[in-house]
């Protein structure tokens, strides 16, 4: 069995199947993560323009000679919509005019700093409006509305008006297991569309929901939630509605959006935990570090597991209690004869939510709660004083049970013009629309989604069943497929399983140096030799490999005794990353098993002297060869 080294830790014995723990914290699940390497076997080409003008749309029609992988999306200031085509190139006659009574300009150009290059057609318009987008064969088919600017009122037909479909409020309900979020409506909507947003920079992953020819004008620009589900964010767009849900994570919730007859409810799944389940005590219980077990001298037989204490096992049993939906921040109180307005104004700091009183609300209490969310400290409180609290728009109002409480109207079309432009563009939501595989990828983002939350409860069989899902709807995503396998080989142990989903990773993506790693270490364990010799050269190849490649594959050549090639590793890895405990210990050790005693004992002078904190065992071995060194 081989052994690793982890970044940032003191040099351990443990299976080198264990050194692919760093996939899991490298390999984000959100769009940078698994962004899909697309390519055809023969390039696409755009031999045409086509377009028509009516009184409703501009039908504009991209003529090519394959099936195409595009993207469409749109821009502001000005007005843009993007078209970009993978793998294509324009035909030399090609005509860029559009009818000159459409407003509508066309410009192209090439992007060659992506993988795969992109074929860019930009659509300027005087003003933002709707667009849908069809494939027809291997044509693209845009259908641009001739509609009005955004923000502005048009008169409407007596008929259409007595139709019109308003949306009158958004509800949150939070369930231990699952979050809801109903847009009410006045009937049942007539057509709408969503799609996800990865993760990007700061920006947090996203559903959007565009509610077409509905009205909102008594709803607020934003909402706070506060679960899985971080901010409701609403805004105008064009005859309709845009809807943006902020993940609270990196990864997006899973989710349904389904259709009702006063609107549309979408339910977002919660991680939840089993009962009696302490998630917390794996965080807190860990093996003792140590690295005695590599000296060439120190009998590693005398290690023993830290002890863990009762106070400390109690703590974490308390950190893992399951408040039944409660989730917010939690708080320690002891109040003692104190007045109720001066708890609440205790909470209020606390929560930052805008917190109303009534006037009759009076009274004092005494209550001493630990650890607690305030959620659930405010709810015992008002049992106690038999109060109610109403939720909204970022306020609780508090009142006695017995006396009703209305929401005022409000304002007249809150949803203003500014209000789009600041969530459409100061915010940056770009609305990409993978016209190609919408329904594949969004599938299987639902299914990452839901393995990510498996994988937080260490569920992994049933996380890896939800990747494994998710690959193959995704096929050309060699990080998921890299994600699989690092699984597999961690986790679950199966070397072979990991081996199969390395390689194919590595088939669409031959740079891919986790998945190198994890395939040069299953095989390893596999005891296949000459294979992990192959798959490790792999992982160190570039200017800068992983640390852990590095590492790792000196781990490797010093149990095949390849003494001078595991010297060569290190040397690397201290001139990428610089000297650490590792690297120090792995040369001294290296130069006393090829007899250049002398150098080992200066290695370990460098490691008594370096400041790093070392095991009392090590410390006391290179005490006795500075000793030894200096009475020959």
């Amino acid at each position: 069995m081989y052994h690793f080294s982890l970044p940032g830790q003191q040099r351990l014995r443990r299976p080198l199947w264990c050194s692919l723990l760093f996939c899991i914290l490298c390999i984000s699940l959100g769009s940078s993560a698994f962004a899909a390497d697309t390519a055809h076997g023969n390039k696409n080409t755009i031999t045409a323009i086509d377009s028509t003008q009516n009184q409703d749309n501009l039908t504009i029609t991209l003529k090519g000679t394959t099936p195409p992988n595009y993207t469409v999306y749109e821009l502001f200031k000005p007005a843009r919509i993007i078209v970009d085509i993978a793998d294509t190139t324009l035909a030399g006659d090609l005509s860029l005019d559009l009818p000159k009574k459409s407003s509508v300009s066309l410009s192209t150009s090439s992007i060659s700093d992506t993988k795969p290059p992109l074929a860019r057609f930009t659509f300027t318009l005087p003003e933002s409006r709707q667009f849908t987008v069809t494939e027809q064969g291997n044509n693209i088919v845009l259908h641009i509305a001739a509609g009005e600017k955004i923000g502005t009122k048009t008169p409407e037909s007596p008929a259409k008006t007595t139709t019109t479909i308003a949306i009158k409020d958004v509800k949150v309900v939070n369930e231990p297991n699952e979050t809801i979020v109903t847009l009410l409506a006045t009937g049942k909507i007539p057509s709408y569309h969503y799609g996800v947003l990865d993760k990007k920079g700061e920006t947090p992953p996203r559903l959007y929901i565009d509610v077409n020819n509905v009205t909102g004008d008594s709803l607020v620009n934003e909402k706070h939630v506060g679960t899985s589900l971080a901010d409701i964010r609403i805004a105008k767009r064009g005859t309709g509605l845009r809807f943006v849900l902020d993940s609270s994570g990196d990864i997006l919730f899973p989710f349904q959006v389904l259709t009702r007859e006063n609107g549309l409810e979408v339910r977002i799944q919660e991680p939840g935990k089993k009962p009696g389940k302490k998630d917390a005590l794996s965080s807190i219980i860990q093996q003792k570090k140590s690295i005695e077990s590599q000296l060439p001298t120190v009998d590693a037989s005398q290690q023993k597991a830290e002890a863990i204490n009762a106070k400390s096992v109690a703590s974490s049993m308390k950190d893992a209690f399951n408040f039944s939906g409660y989730n917010k921040e939690r708080i320690t109180v002891d109040f003692y004869k104190i007045d109720l307005h001066n708890v609440f104004r205790l909470i209020r700091e606390i929560s930052k939510m805008n917190i109303i009183v009534d006037d009759s609300v009076s009274g004092s209490l005494t209550l001493a709660l630990d650890d607690v969310p305030w959620d659930f400290a405010l709810d015992i409180i008002l049992n106690l004083k038999d109060l109610q609290k109403e939720e909204r728009f970022n306020t609780i109002v508090i009142h006695p049970k017995n006396k009703a409480f209305n929401w005022p109207q409000s304002a007249e079309n809150n949803l203003s013009f500014e209000t789009d432009e600041k969530v459409t563009e100061q915010e940056a939501i770009l609305i990409q629309q993978q016209m190609n595989l919408p329904k594949t990828v969004i599938a299987a983002k639902q299914h990452i989604a839901k393995a990510h939350a498996f994988e937080k409860k260490e569920e992994f069989e049933m996380a890896i069943s939800q990747y494994v899902a998710a690959f193959d709807k995704w096929p050309t995503n060699g990080k998921l497929a890299s994600k699989i396998a690092s699984i597999y080989l961690v986790q679950l142990r199966q070397n072979a399983k990991a081996l199969y989903y390395a390689k194919k990773a590595l088939k669409i993506d031959r740079h891919l140096a986790s998945a190198a790693l994890t395939a040069a270490i299953a095989a390893a364990n596999m005891q296949d030799m000459k294979q992990a010799q192959r798959y490790f050269d792999l992982a160190v190849q570039g200017k800068k490999p992983l640390k852990e490649a590095l590492l790792s594959y000196a781990a490797f050549s010093e149990q095949q005794k390849r003494y001078p090639e595991t010297l060569k590793l290190i040397k690397k890895y201290e001139s990428l990353y610089g000297e650490n405990l590792d690297s120090m210990i792995t040369k001294a050790r290296i130069f006393d098993k090829q007899g250049q005693h002398a150098d080992a004992t200066a290695e370990y002078k460098k490691i008594f002297y370096s400041g790093y904190r070392i095991a009392p065992d090590l410390k006391k071995f290179i005490q006795g060869r500075i000793a030894l060194s200096q009475t020959l």
